[in-house]
């Protein structure tokens, strides 16, 4: 099991820098009323240098989870690959096994009931000679459906472990999904504490407060990518960041998972 990434835990010494980060860019002014208004108007929530710096750190570590499931899944496609190929050698064998076994089931011709020997071709010898074809006929469909069936059960077999093959690696994008958006809760998290400290210290920090109950989080689109396609193609297209307003939390606590009307992941838009 992964350990966690630095953005995964929120620290003691992270929670430190950031209120200390806060509470300096604040005695700056940084940003001054008038450019948070700005943002506000402009882009729907307000931003700052340090912020953004945080956002390029949850960008970093959620690509490595994205780098990390590529690499762990590559020997995982290359079995399913395999095994896909026994899939399909095994369907053209039942497929000709089925035939056999209709074959076998034909009648008697009059050929095979020809005599075989003179002991057969005695008058007496007439019931007991078809008795002895219908026996082979017998054993001839035992034997072609015994086939059939074996190559029924071995198709069914590598179903199973092609279905727990994809299984596995969907299971393992939607892990690294979620650690994505653990990241970027974490990143939500250390954006509160600044902002929070922020207008402590910042001289317009009264009026500034009620434009940054709002935060602009950035993530890649993979995290909100189905895990239902073709296993090889799962986190391996063009993705866009994404854009998000995500309302503000309290620092050192988790943020609530519910999002605001108009933040949902089918609403987000694409990052300029």
């Amino acid at each position: 099991m992964n350990s966690p990434t630095r953005a995964e835990v929120y620290g003691s010494r992270d929670r430190r820098t950031d209120r200390r980060r806060g509470r300096r860019d604040g005695k700056r002014r940084i940003p001054a009323y008038n450019d948070a208004h700005a943002m506000v108007t402009r882009e729907g929530a307000v931003t700052a240098p340090y912020p953004r710096h945080l956002q390029s750190i949850a960008l970093d570590d959620m690509a490595e989870q994205l780098a990390d499931f590529v690499r762990r899944t590559k020997p995982r496609l290359e079995d399913l690959e395999v095994l896909r190929g026994q899939y399909a050698d095994t369907a053209g064998d039942l497929d000709r096994a089925t035939d056999d076994a209709t074959a076998a089931e034909i009648p008697l011709t009059e050929e095979e009931l020809l005599p075989r020997s003179r002991a057969e071709a005695r008058p007496d010898q007439a019931v007991v000679l078809r008795s002895r074809r219908e026996a082979a006929r017998a054993r001839r469909i035992a034997a072609a459906h015994g086939g059939e069936a074996a190559m029924r059960d071995r198709l069914g077999e590598l179903g199973g472990r092609i279905a727990a093959a994809e299984q596995a690696i969907r299971s393992d994008f939607v892990l690294a999904q979620t650690r994505a958006k653990q990241i970027s809760a974490r990143s939500a998290m250390r954006v509160s504490a600044y902002w929070e400290h922020l207008v402590l210290a910042h001289a317009e920090g009264a009026y500034l407060a009620p434009m940054i109950r709002y935060t602009g989080q950035v993530l890649p689109s993979w995290v909100f990518e189905p895990a239902t396609g073709e296993p090889k193609t799962l986190g391996q297209g063009d993705y866009e960041l994404l854009h998000v307003v995500e309302r503000l939390h309290p620092s050192g606590r988790e943020p609530e998972t519910r999002h605001d009307p108009g933040t949902g992941p089918g609403e987000y838009e694409e990052s300029a």
